[in-house]
């Protein structure tokens, strides 16, 4: 695979509503290979400000946009609690309906206490079905793909629950029975009701229910590090996190959670209510609420996600990247409120020969004789240690190198006039400190 060392970014805004440090954070990531994309929005009392950093596709080196379309696993529950918050207040079924009334495939969905397990407690999380079904390949490039929902049902054979109504456990099957239950009811395909009572009246264009629909200039590649992914499909649990779409259309989903359209008004409000509490943890129909702000957050193979709405402000951020091992989840809390950090990285800093001299040196560990030399040689600074390999050091400013090749850390200190006398090693068991004994 190619390795995009130049930093494209694009930025469509009304205002500027995304601080500067927080975009050069991501552009940083990005050109630094952390994230192959970023994807950021901010909608804040009717002002809404974009920005979108790196590549929807490293290999073909194209361009990622506010078109880019992502998979935003998980914040697709969100979607799903609306759809069964839809369907009561239009007065097709309530919260409280028992799943099994539902189904005539299955004689009964009971709890660990003989209670019939409701709607209402698949969407909080309190229905005590497991994570995941006990027969689905979890360890599959493509897990849900080819997930059915006969596969579902024979599994619902064969689980026990647990109590429900009183304890949260994360599951992705309960959501995706969830989804399939409303497709019972609503006599369609939960795609096709999600479609009919969700994204047309939002007019959500640019998010999509399957892979098949999504423009292929559009489609972002996933990763894992640096390497590409499999796409990720759904059948049967796809009301877990099947769900596509771009920043735009994900800030404008939770921008609408503000200011309803009529016939969603009643059912955005139903979904957003409390309906199960855990000490601090408070859920809706799909959403988790904290500090009064609905949120959720998404992660699948190659793509991690998060939206956050608070309603009493009137503000939302959304959040996506096509990297499953680096989330942006910090940069949209951050961006939610600033007294939140976002997370370190140590990113190289452009540091003259002459300014590298100054580190060089013996050191000597405090109580031991074990001596280190810090040593500068053809532009570049290295760590040497007895019967260890010679390393690279990268500064990363503040006076502060990290190892090239491995996870370990040098911090220099400087004395009152501003002389190197020491430096702390951090990433070999205990934090070591090292006094300086000779010049290089």
């Amino acid at each position: 695979m190619k390795t995009a060392v130049l930093l494209l970014f694009w930025v469509a805004s009304s205002h500027a509503l995304i601080p500067a440090e927080v975009k050069q954070q991501a552009e940083l990531r990005v050109t630094h290979q952390i994230n192959p994309s970023i994807a950021l929005a901010v909608y804040d009392q009717g002002l809404t400000d974009y920005h979108v950093s790196g590549w929807q596709d490293l290999e073909n080196e194209r361009q990622a946009d506010t078109g880019t379309v992502y998979e935003i696993g998980s914040i697709s529950k969100t979607f799903t609690g609306l759809l069964l918050a839809r369907m009561a207040t239009s007065s097709q079924l309530s919260i409280d309906d028992p799943v099994e009334q539902h189904w005539s495939e299955l004689v009964q969905l009971r709890d660990a206490n003989d209670q019939p397990i409701t709607l209402k407690q698949l969407s909080t999380h309190t229905s005590g079905l497991p994570r995941v079904p006990n027969n689905m390949p979890v360890f599959g490039d493509d897990p849900y793909g080819s997930y059915d929902r006969q596969l579902m049902l024979e599994a619902l054979q064969t689980i026990q629950p647990g109590s429900a109504g009183n304890r949260y456990a994360y599951s992705n099957l309960a959501v995706g029975l969830l989804g399939e239950t409303l497709a019972n009811i609503g006599r369609h395909s939960f795609n096709q009701l999600v479609e009919s009572h969700i994204l047309k009246p939002l007019n959500l264009r640019a998010t999509y229910m399957t892979l098949d629909q999504v423009p292929q200039e559009h489609l972002a590649i996933g990763y894992s590090g640096q390497t590409s992914t499999s796409p990720w499909n759904f059948q049967a649990l796809a009301g877990a996190g099947s769900i596509r779409s771009s920043i735009t259309d994900l800030l404008a989903y939770g921008v609408a959670y503000l200011n309803p359209p009529e016939e969603l008004s009643k059912a955005m409000d139903l979904a957003t209510t409390i309906h199960y509490q855990q000490e601090q943890l408070k859920v809706g129909l799909g959403w988790h609420v904290r500090n009064g702000v609905y949120w959720h957050n998404g992660g699948t193979g190659g793509f991690r996600s998060m939206l956050m709405v608070d309603p009493q402000r009137g503000k939302v951020v959304a959040a996506i990247t096509n990297n499953s091992r680096n989330d942006v989840e910090d940069l949209a809390i951050h961006l939610m409120d600033a007294s939140q950090p976002m997370r370190e990285y140590d990113f190289p800093v452009p540091i003259t020969t002459d300014a590298l001299k100054v580190f060089s040196g013996t050191f000597q560990q405090t109580g031991s004789d074990r001596q280190i030399v810090i040593k500068l040689l053809h532009d570049q600074l290295f760590f040497t240690a007895e019967k260890q390999p010679r390393q690279a050091l990268i500064y990363v400013g503040d006076e502060r190198f990290k190892f090239s090749m491995i996870d370990v850390r040098i911090q220099f200190n400087q004395d009152p006039q501003g002389v190197i006398e020491s430096l702390d090693l951090h990433g070999w068991g205990e934090p070591q400190k090292y006094l300086k004994v000779a010049d290089q």
